[in-house]
């Protein structure tokens, strides 16, 4: 097989990549419902011309969920992808245009290209080339791609409800996946929740010439104020009972955590840092990637910020904070509790503006699925693989795999300069074509998997 897909690929290698820059090309971002509307329908139809067939669902005016289904045998095994993507803002810090791709030096630069858009299309071609080299599929593939993952799925679940059975099934590829800095493939098993708020101050009807702060309220000290009593100096969260569903890990999990390398030095120089963040050592910043949640400051927002001086007291200030969560947390859960801790603080005058939550999941390590993608990821990638029980960031996998308790796994080709969510975001060919050779091997040896 591997000479006959080496000669599929050779022949289609160009095609596939002219659609991965189409694919990137669209600027499907979550306030342009044209772009998202194009995106669906672009996958929807890449999708047939793969042999699957496709369908819309859609609720309220909500970006589609494209549902792709190709293939029969004893395993369903369900692809969940998205089709939307980060802001691509500063547009300054892009060396080439975010939508308009570029291919250089090996990689191929645009936004969504690693987050997520080469994760899906990859799997997707992989349909093809294994239809144009052995025929039928040997199990049920489904194609599960949302549009609002990049903003919390917000509308998902309700999606998921029109068909009770599109979460029927065996084990689930999520989106993404990497090889890391020494070639080693990165199969996550999981990932964190997220419940994203923002806080929102308001001091004074308008703002106010800076000589009067003796006396005036200052609307980002009174936010600065709150902000300093959610954390502790070592990163604890202090929000009364945050840590109350947290499960810890086990002894056999953290051995095997233990027992993966850990490019600490990798991560230092590709952010340019001397330590990690609170004090951490190499070895606790490990287990707290997997293992510990997060209240994270994304943006802050007061007064003037522009260039030039302007000497004011603001009378509005704003903070967006995300909480990344492990199992059990619920996010309603988390942000009843803040806004409690708020209260009780004597900061009732903060208001809380939730923004999106996902929950937690983190699939089973001895599963078929997990067994299979490791065998193809070493057997293609030529590396030990490396399980990694969940990664620091968020998939929709409780409402896809909770229902049924699924093992989840990625099986993809980022690297650590991705920069996915950050400018000039970007993927390796030669990682692509490493991920979609696996891709095509998985699809038998998931199959078959004892």
């Amino acid at each position: 097989m591997p000479d006959t897909l080496d000669r599929y690929l050779e022949q289609h290698g160009d095609r596939f990549t002219s659609e991965l820059r189409e694919l990137c090309a669209i600027p499907s971002e979550a306030t342009d419902a044209g772009a998202l509307d194009a995106a669906a329908r672009w996958c929807g139809e890449r999708l047939v011309s793969a042999g699957a067939e496709s369908r819309e669902l859609r609720v309220d005016g909500a970006p589609a969920l494209v549902v792709g289904e190709v293939g029969a045998g004893k395993r369903t095994l369900i692809c969940v992808q998205h089709y939307d993507v980060q802001p691509a803002v500063p547009l300054d810090l892009w060396r080439s245009p975010p939508y308009d791709p570029a291919v250089r030096d090996g990689a191929v630069f645009a936004r969504g290209v690693d987050d997520n858009k080469g994760h899906l299309l990859l799997r997707i071609q992989a349909v093809e080339a294994y239809r144009a080299i052995h025929g039928d599929l040997p199990l049920h593939v489904r194609f599960l791609i949302e549009g609002e993952e990049e903003s919390g799925s917000t509308n998902l679940a309700r999606l998921l409800a029109l068909d009770a059975t599109l979460t029927d099934g065996d084990g689930a590829l999520k989106e993404g996946g990497a090889i890391d800095a020494a070639g080693r493939p990165q199969l996550l098993l999981g990932g964190k929740g997220i419940f994203y708020v923002e806080l929102r101050v308001r001091s004074m009807a308008r703002d106010a010439h800076s000589g009067a702060a003796t006396h005036l309220p200052n609307a980002a000290w009174r936010l600065v104020t709150a902000l300093d009593t959610l954390v502790d100096r070592g990163g604890r969260i202090l929000i009364d009972g945050f840590y109350d569903d947290v499960r810890p890990p086990t002894e056999a999990e953290r051995a095997h955590l233990a027992s993966l390398p850990f490019e600490a030095d990798v991560i230092k120089r590709l952010y340019g840092i001397d330590a990690f963040a609170w004090g951490r050592s190499d070895v606790e910043a490990r287990l707290a990637s997997v293992y510990e949640p997060t209240c994270n400051i994304c943006g802050l927002i007061s007064g003037f910020i522009e260039e030039g001086t302007k000497t004011v007291i603001p009378s509005e200030a704003s903070v967006k904070i995300d909480f990344r969560l492990v199992p059990e947390q619920d996010p309603a859960r988390i942000g009843t509790l803040l806004r409690a801790h708020l209260d009780r603080r004597g900061f009732g005058d903060v208001e809380l503006v939730a923004k999106e939550g996902t929950r937690p999941y983190r699939g089973r390590i001895d599963d078929p699925l997990v067994r299979a993608a490791q065998a193809v990821a070493e057997e293609e990638i030529g590396t030990p693989a490396l399980l990694i029980p969940s990664s620091g960031g968020t998939s929709p996998m409780w409402q896809v795999c909770g229902k049924r308790s699924l093992a989840n796994v990625t099986l993809g080709m980022g690297h650590p300069g991705s920069g996915a969510h950050a400018p000039n975001e970007n993927i390796l060919l030669a990682n692509y074509w490493k991920a979609l050779r696996a891709t095509v091997a998985l699809f038998r040896r998931y199959a078959d998997q004892v």
